[in-house]
Parts: C-alpha cells; structure tokens; sequence
C-alpha cells in the first residue's frame, strides 16, 4: 500500500498561505532598490526638475520684470508680479519637498531661512499683485478714461488693504531672519540681509499711503492725474540751512504709474527767468554781494516749509512755468552713496572726455570740472546735470542686488536728513513728517530745544573737510535755568586760492532755542550777535558770524574756532527732557550735553531726544 503525502504549506487560521522566510527575503532583495528608486525619486529628482524648470521660468520672468524697470512703466512691472509670486510658489514646493536635507549637519540653518525669505517674498508679492491688479487690468485697455483709473486706484486700495495682514506677516518672518545663516547662492546674488529687512520695514510703515479708498501714494505716482516734482541738488561742500547750495535742479514727472523723461538743469538757468526781485534778508545781503533775493538762496531757514515757500514766492514769478507737486532736495552726501552702489560713472565732460565718477573722488572732481576755466561755461554748469542724468541712467539699470542697496541707500538718507520731502498733498506731507522725513523745525516740544545751523555763505566748498561738534550745558543759577551751547569746528583743508575751491572757513552760524530765551553773551564771532524771535518757528534765534584762521601748508595744524552762545530758558521749559535737531547736509554732529550735572555724549545721525 503506497502512502500519498500531500503537503499544502503553512496556512493561518484564515487559510492563507504562509508564506516561509526566505522567500520573503528573496522578494524584500527584489523590492527594495524599486523602493529606493521610488524613494529618490519623489524626493531628488522630482523637486530637482520642478527647481530646474521654475529656475528657468524666475529667470525669464525677472528679465521682463527689469526691462518694464528700465523702461520706467510700473504697470508693466505690476503685470510680472503674479506670474513672479506663482513661479516662487512652486520653488517653494519644490524646496518642501527637499526638507529631508535639514538632517544633514550645518544645513538646518541655511535652509530655514532661505525657506523664510522664499515664503516671504511670495507672500509680499501675491499679496502686491492682488492690490495692483485693478491698475494693471486698466492700463491694459486703450485710452481708459479718468474715472476708469479713478476707479482702478479706489479698488486697488481697497484690494490692498484687505491684503495687509498677509503682508505684515511677510515683514515678520523678514525681520526675524538670522544674516549668518542665509544660503551662500543667495548671498553670493548680492542678498544683504539688513538692507533687505530695512526696505521691508520702510514699506510697512507706508502701507496707510497705499490702502484705503483713496490711497495717496497712487496720486503721488500720477494716477489719474500727472503729478510733477521738482529735485533741487544741494551741495553740502556750501553748507546751508537745509543741506547746501541749490545749484542745479530737474523736473521728475509720473504719469498713471510711469515715470516720464527728466529734465534737468543747472539753477542759475531758472534763476534768470524770475521777474519778481525783493531785497535780499539779512543774512543773505549783509555776507553776499548782491543786492536782491535770488531763487537759489532762498533755503535760508532749516525748516524746510518755510524754504518751499520762499522758494516758491520767487519760482512762480517765471513766465509760463511748470506746475509742481512738490519738492525733493537732495544733497551731496546722498548722491556719493548711489554712486557707491551702481560702483561709479562715466561722464561726459566736453572736448571728448570722460571723467570717471567713484564714491570717493566725486565731490572733487565735480568740483575741479565746475572751476576748469578751460571748459565752455555751458559745459562747466552743465555738468551737475549731466551728472544727475548718467547716474539716474545707471540706478534705472541696475542689478536687483544693486537695487536692494539702492532702496536701502534712500530710506537711510532719508532718516539722516540727506533727503528731504515736501508734498502738495497734505496726507502725504504729513506721513513725511511724521518720520522726520520733511525738514519741519517743531513749533512746540514738551521740553528744552537746540539745533545748531551753519550758512557757509562765500561760496567756497570748505565743508567737505569742515568737522563741527557742539556741547549743550545747563546749569541752575538762582532757580533759574542758564544754558550754555559751545561750538567747535575743526578745518584741516589746506587754502587753494589757484582752484579758488578751499579758503579760510567763514560762516554765519546760528542757535535755535525755545521762545521766550533771554540772549546774555555771544563770544567768538567778528562782529554783534543778531537776536531775533522767529514767530513762524516759535523759537529764539542767537546768529552771528565767523571766520577761521587760513591753514596754507601741511606743516601747520588743523584750524579750529569756537562760538559760545549763553541765555536764559523759560522757567516753563521742561530741561530734563531735550530735543536735538540735526541740521541736514551734515554727515554726523557730535554732541555733549550736560543738565545739571549729568551728561550724555551721542554722534547727531538725526533728530534725537535725550532724557536726564
């Protein structure tokens, strides 16, 4: 009898088979590299493709963005954004995908903030193109009307601020950024970390001009109607009360978003059309030769409204003049800056040459130009001019690195005074001081005041080299309160009659203090102190003038000279509490003050309250 054995393997209660374990290592071995292609796949390849083909997409879109940039039209710009912020969308993507990489040591860091910046780049740009789109959609049609783009602006800001959240929550993630830990292939870009976080914040802060029904900044920028600035150039080598002399100027146009062709010219040329001549003030005729006012002597006072208005009195005199918005002046200091970050010029100078412009020679040789009596005059007075126009050029196509360093060069002159704005509109004038944007010497202050101001008046460029630093003591005599402002310059520029560019340091200069101040003494000038009550200011003024010493060889020491200014303050004047105001068109001010004892030692950037 023959035995049948059946064998039916292992089976669980179920009745599956089991199956036994080698086979099971046998399909693991013929599984796993399929495992690990599929595993490298989703998280290599894909996500490398996708950041191939959006890094190509960024590329080809950026390149439209610049030459809407170069051409100036900010519609056309606005049109890039959301194509910009859907691209950075899917290298976000793309990049979450890769975030197995933060295990590795020494890349957690780079990657959480690239991660940061790249969210919050997108957020700032969705959140742009869903304000804008209302302009973009009607610069798109052909003639639209000036309702359409009245309409347009009221929606944009309206879309915009219903968008504000997404873009303070931007601005958060920008500010809390750590500059040591920031991919090297976006700074290698030319990413600056603290610029970046500077411009993010300086946008925050002019949300209120871009939201709401009528958002200024959109009228600011010509929409619907042109709107016209006019940009006084200031050299601060010929200090004057609101940063230097007015020597050349330009027509800076927008027009629904666009900006139009400047115009530019040296001042005297505006100044020959002025028909109306008033006397020239005191502090103009007394120290000048000339026998009326002229346009470009005008910036007399350190508030600047009072410089619009002055200036405006005589500008409106020419026949046929352009209307303006408002009024920009710039200074030397800040023009040196840009130059630094587009990394020089090349400007033409007549009879074929070209002079090479960097941030540290351009002062000079602006200067040595303007005096080379070899030069047409035309060419000589032109040259700020065309100065003013290459370096426009330059800014207008610049690298985005270069930009960034740009938009952070502006906002930091402008809160060091080396830019002053003065707006038509009244909203926008107000936004502009209240960050001390505007020049305005406060009419009151819930404490004591000081501001020292300097009118280099002989029309010689001393203050490139001139240091000025001043000292502030109070003192109690007699229950009464005794200030006493000191103030010192040192010259170490040696006279230079040939080019007739340094010679010895002459200025009238001027204290500004609460009103109701009793004058008591002012020593180190070359003739009597002038006191006045500037009722238009509400402040007491002490002037008077001084004249250094001539340094004529290397071999002597610097020059220096002091001017001590002693008065009375109210009683009503709060003295622990002091607000310093910074004359602009200087670079920097040291500064001691001392009340009642106790002092406080600051470098003047800006304006500045001190508390004891």
């Amino acid at each position: 009898m023959v035995k049948w054995t059946i064998d039916f393997g292992a089976h669980n209660r179920e009745g599956f088979e089991i199956a036994k374990p080698e086979e099971t290592r046998r399909r693991w071995r013929l599984r796993w590299p399929r495992l690990i292609f599929i595993i490298v796949f989703i998280a290599v390849i894909v996500p490398g493709l996708m950041l191939a083909w959006d890094y190509h997409r960024l590329k080809t879109e950026l390149d439209t963005v610049k030459q809407s940039y170069h051409a100036k039209n900010l519609l056309a710009l606005g049109n890039e954004v959301p194509k910009i912020s859907g691209t950075l969308g899917n290298v976000h993507t793309a990049l979450w995908m890769l975030g197995w990489v933060q295990v590795v040591p020494g890349i957690g860091g780079y990657y959480h903030n690239g991660m940061t910046i790249l969210t919050a780049a997108h957020d700032y740009l969705y959140a742009l193109s869903k304000g804008i789109e209302p302009l973009v959609s009607v610069g798109q049609t052909s003639h639209p009307s000036s309702q359409k783009w009245d309409q347009a602006v009221t929606q944009a800001g309206l879309n915009l601020k219903t968008m504000t959240p997404v873009i303070l929550h931007a601005n958060q993630a920008i500010q809390a950024i750590t500059p040591s830990s920031i991919p090297a292939v976006l700074t290698k870009k030319g990413l600056d970390v603290q610029a970046l976080k500077s411009v993010s914040q300086t946008f925050i802060s002019m949300l209120p001009l871009m939201t709401g029904p009528h958002p200024v900044l959109a009228q600011l920028l010509g929409f619907p109607t042109t709107a016209r600035y006019l940009l006084i150039f200031q050299n601060s080598g010929e200090l004057r009360s609101t940063g230097g002399f007015m020597t050349a100027y330009a027509y800076v146009p927008f027009h629904n978003g666009r900006l139009e062709k400047i115009s530019s010219q040296n001042i005297q040329q505006l100044d020959s059309q002025v028909t109306y001549h008033p006397p020239a003030p005191t502090v103009i005729g007394a120290y000048l030769p000339v026998k009326y006012w002229h346009l470009r002597d005008t910036n007399t006072s350190p508030d600047v409204p009072q410089t619009v208005k002055n200036f405006q009195m005589l500008y409106r005199t020419i026949p046929g003049v352009l209307p303006t918005n408002g009024m920009i002046f710039i200074d030397t200091w800040f023009v040196d800056d840009l130059i630094g970050d587009v990394g020089g010029l090349n400007v033409p100078a007549g009879h074929g040459k070209t002079v090479h412009i960097t941030k540290s020679n351009a002062n000079l040789e602006m200067e040595y130009l303007a005096e080379d009596r070899g030069l047409p005059a035309n060419v000589r007075k032109l040259f700020i001019g065309t100065m003013m126009k290459e370096l426009l050029h330059e800014v207008l196509h610049a690298h985005v690195s270069e930009i960034l360093k740009v938009a952070a060069t502006v906002e930091n002159n402008l809160n060091n005074k080396q830019i002053l704005l003065y707006f038509n509109n009244s909203q926008a004038e107000a936004f502009a001081a209240s960050h001390h944007w505007a020049g305005i010497v406060p009419k009151t202050v819930k404490g004591n005041y000081v501001q020292v101001v300097d009118e280099n008046l002989l029309g010689h460029k001393d203050n490139y080299y001139v240091r000025e630093s001043y000292q502030v003591n109070v003192q109690q005599v007699n229950h009464r309160n005794l200030e006493t402002v000191t103030i010192h310059w040192v010259d170490p520029a040696i006279v230079n009659w040939a080019q007739n560019l340094f010679v010895p340091y002459h200025s009238w200069v001027r204290v500004y203090a609460p009103m109701g101040s009793t004058f008591v003494s002012m020593t180190g000038i070359d003739s009597y102190a002038q006191v006045t009550a500037n009722t238009t200011l509400n402040k007491k003024v002490f002037g008077g003038h001084v004249d250094l010493p001539g340094r004529f060889s290397a071999a002597q020491p610097p020059t220096t000279g002091t001017v001590t200014v002693k008065f009375w303050l109210p009683n009503k004047v709060n003295v622990r509490r002091l607000y310093l105001q910074k004359q602009p068109g200087m670079l920097a001010e040291p500064v001691k003050v001392t009340v009642h004892g106790v002092t406080h030692r600051i470098t003047l950037y800006n304006n500045q309250w001190l508390t004891f």
